[in-house]
């Protein structure tokens, strides 16, 4: 079964978040899961829902600031599908990728 969830780890303060999401994102590779940042979050994918939690924990811990927000949204679907499936199955219904560049 594969939990896909999805999240993000907000640094509170003034100047770059760069360095602090490197943090968060570093301390994803403990674990047994697989992830893909982009631009406004982090998507992982785990075959267990301890280890999601227990990853996103530690990739809210490992960033260094006085305030943290982190929010989470996991769905436990009990299947085995991966985020890359919906992708596809979307791709396929548009005939095309569904993504465009600006």
């Amino acid at each position: 079964m594969t939990i896909i969830a999805r999240f993000e780890v907000i640094p509170v303060h003034d100047g770059s978040l760069s360095e602090d999401i490197a943090q968060a994102i570093d301390a994803l590779d403990e674990f047994d899961i697989s992830y893909k940042m982009t631009a406004t979050d982090t998507v992982i994918e785990a075959n267990d829902v301890d280890e999601v939690f227990e990853a996103i924990q530690a990739a809210h811990n490992a960033v260094e600031a006085d305030r943290i927000i982190t929010s989470v949204e996991v769905d436990d679907q009990g299947s085995d599908q991966h985020a890359e499936d919906r992708v596809k199955s979307v791709a396929s219904v548009l005939g095309r990728d569904p993504e465009k560049n600006m």
